[in-house]
């Protein structure tokens, strides 16, 4: 690719939300991962010296950063399990290794890390990176809504992603627009309401431009949509998950009869409204406890806050649900 069409690809520098400018090993390790998450960070070459700079703008579940080391670097973060990283070099290149894949990401192959797959990179001296994180909660949350029925399976995305290609075109066009809108001193992203606009549109974008287990359902045409009492239920368990509420109470509350209710639940969500609930009070749990970063709060006291009784049944349900025990999201 030939300076020119570099040019054309180069979103803007994101230079007005600059967090790190640092030439020490030790403070760059630090302030990324207060972004992203703890890793291994080393320098390969002993007679090169670091010169990071790192840009982050957050927008609620999704943030967009660029990130350079200035020297070859060797980082192993294992698994991020809380959030999905895009990372788009600029300039150079990038070996990444996301699970058993392995791609050299470039210009024109950005490289699409799951949070369930271990990741290991060697980011090269002269790469330049936008990366954009959304956090896991987000992008399974907004699937499981488009599909109508929750996820039985984490969503694990292809590694390599061809911006040449019609997905990857559609994913670098939107990248590039929001770092263009960010870079303007003025700019539409500064009212919360815009930000939250930019959450779904990033996230079903990435979606249905990048390969993973459930885009062929995502794409499949004819696709029934939920009446307007289901979705308004949906909105008032998500509202008022963390009070007593029962199926007649939501039938009232949705203007129809109990047995209405469950029809719309099996027909176009293929679960019922109080199984609906419980996956909602699982999520309401996994933030609490992320949120306690290791404090004073104890699982059992997060789950009985949020209904859950039967300890034993719980925790399996959330294994099965987060692929991870709740214990082990609490040690985060």
């Amino acid at each position: 690719m030939n300076a020119a069409e570099t040019d054309s690809r180069t979103p803007g520098s994101l230079g007005a939300y600059a967090i790190l400018r640092t030439r020490d090993l030790d403070e760059a390790r630090a302030r990324v991962a207060g972004v992203f998450s703890p890793h291994h960070l080393c320098v390969a070459r002993q007679d090169a010296r670091l010169d990071a700079e790192m840009c982050h703008v957050p927008m609620g579940g999704v943030s967009v950063n660029r990130l350079r080391y200035g020297a070859t670097v060797d980082i192993d973060v294992g698994r991020t399990n809380d959030f999905l990283l895009v990372m788009m070099p600029l300039t150079g290149s990038a070996e990444i290794r996301c699970g058993d894949a392995t791609i050299r990401s470039t210009p024109t192959l950005a490289s699409v890390v799951s949070p369930t797959l271990p990741l290991r990179m060697r980011s090269q001296a002269d790469a330049d990176q936008i990366m954009v994180r959304i956090d896991r909660a987000l992008i399974e949350r907004q699937c499981a809504q488009h599909l109508g029925h929750d996820l039985k399976r984490p969503i694990e995305f292809e590694v390599g992603m061809e911006l040449s290609e019609s997905g990857g075109q559609s994913w670098a066009s939107l990248i590039r627009y929001l770092v263009g809108e960010l870079d303007r001193p003025s700019n539409v992203f500064t009212s919360p309401l815009t930000r939250a606009h930019v959450e779904q549109l990033v996230v079903a974008t990435l979606l249905l431009a990048q390969p993973h287990r459930y885009r062929d359902e995502l794409l499949r045409p004819g696709r029934s949509i939920a009446p307007a009492f289901v979705r308004r239920v949906e909105e008032h368990i998500i509202d008022h998950a963390d009070q007593a509420l029962s199926v007649a109470q939501l039938a009232a509350h949705a203007g129809v009869s109990t047995s209405t209710l469950f029809s719309g639940f099996r027909d176009f969500r293929n679960t019922s409204p109080m199984a609906y609930l419980r996956q909602v009070r699982l999520q309401r749990v996994r933030d609490d406890l992320q949120a306690s970063g290791g404090g004073d709060a104890t699982v059992t006291e997060v789950a009985l806050r949020w209904g859950f009784t039967h300890l034993g049944r719980f925790a399996s349900e959330y294994k099965r649900r987060f692929g991870e025990s709740p214990s082990a999201t609490l040690k985060h």
